[in-house]
């Protein structure tokens, strides 16, 4: 029997209860994690762990160095789509609402701090809203061009659990809200879910045994 693929986009924004709970005992598809390795060590270590606990055998999950937020990252995500047919769900995490004060600290996988500068450097927020954008648009071209009303659930974005603190950060939710109350047509067209939601949502409609 083929094993459906879940394939993870932004894991160095993956919490690691979320990350766990994909890999729950119940769950019946080959998670694939994608993103910044360098940011999420700890993570991979607790979901080993879990998959090594259960026993998950075919379902053991794959983890792949492929950082949605450049070209040549994008390029990699969708031939490893492409590579990992049939896909159930992609599930796209979203950076931060709001710029960090410092590009190296996307490098180092620092928290984002609970207060924002208010004087961020134009660099930095011009490049924190055109990687924001490329990251949906080219996640959700990859995840159209393979999924299937018979094998396919759809795509998720999940979004930032800290509310937007600036100006830019509210105009990227908004953005994001509107980009995906339009596209979700195309999707429902084909008899496909296209869902914005919460990471605890997520966790309680996918990751939790069926009741």
């Amino acid at each position: 029997m083929t094993i459906a693929s879940c394939i993870w986009i932004g894991i160095e924004h993956l919490a690691k209860d979320l990350a766990v709970g994909a890999v729950s005992p119940h769950r019946r598809s080959r998670q694939v994690f994608c993103g910044r390795l360098a940011a999420i060590e700890s993570l991979r270590v607790a979901v080993n762990e879990q998959t090594f606990n259960g026993q998950s055998g075919d379902l053991a999950p794959e983890w792949h160095d492929a950082d949605a937020g450049t070209t040549i990252g994008a390029g990699l995500l969708s031939d490893l789509l492409r590579q990992r047919r049939p896909v159930e769900e992609v599930v796209l995490m979203l950076p931060p609402w709001d710029a960090r004060h410092h590009p190296a600290s996307l490098e180092a996988g620092f928290q984002v701090p609970s207060e924002v500068p208010s004087e961020v450097p134009l660099e930095v927020t011009l490049d924190h809203a055109r990687s924001f954008v490329e990251r949906i648009a080219m996640s959700a071209a990859a995840a159209r061009a393979v999924m299937s009303p018979s094998e396919s659930i759809g795509m998720t974005i999940l979004s930032p659990t800290t509310p937007a603190l600036t100006a830019l950060g509210a105009g990227l939710q908004a953005l994001t809200e509107t980009w995906a109350d339009v596209e979700r047509s195309w999707w429902q067209e084909r008899h496909l879910q296209l869902a914005l939601m919460q990471p605890a949502q997520w966790l309680s409609e996918r990751a939790a045994p069926m009741r």
